[in-house]
């Protein structure tokens, strides 16, 4: 990274630090004694970029960036959350937006505000 990292804890009893760079775009998550990398989030709005098979995520509504990694792994269809969020379980990795459109012109929640990506193994505890 370009910057060295601001870390904080993300709740209170969090065994470890988070790793922030970019203004916290780009979050990086630890578990273990030793910590290890066990996930990293990206948020929408900076200079970080999410690409997906070519597809850039932040820049793409929500439906088509969910058919076009559908075609990679299915989405967990029993999700709570959906359609603010979406788990494809079989890549360990999660899209979420904090609202959605109310109308076809309705621009609100239209793209996906960050998209995470766990360690083998991260989403099956779920």
């Amino acid at each position: 990274m370009p910057e060295p990292a601001k870390p904080f804890r993300k709740a209170p009893t969090s065994r470890h630090e988070t790793d922030a760079f970019h203004e916290s775009a780009f979050q990086v998550f630890y578990e273990g004694d030793r910590p290890k990398v066990e996930y990293i989030e990206l948020s929408r709005g900076s200079i970080v970029r999410a690409v997906y098979g070519g597809l850039d995520v932040f820049a793409t509504p929500a439906d088509e960036v969910v058919a076009h990694i559908s075609r990679d792994s299915e989405f967990d269809q029993g999700g709570a959350e959906i359609p603010y969020s979406y788990l494809f379980r079989g890549l360990q990795l999660s899209l979420w937006r904090p609202t959605i459109p109310e109308s076809d012109t309705d621009t609100d929640g239209r793209y996906f505000s960050t998209i995470g990506i766990g360690k083998r193994g991260y989403y099956d505890v779920v």
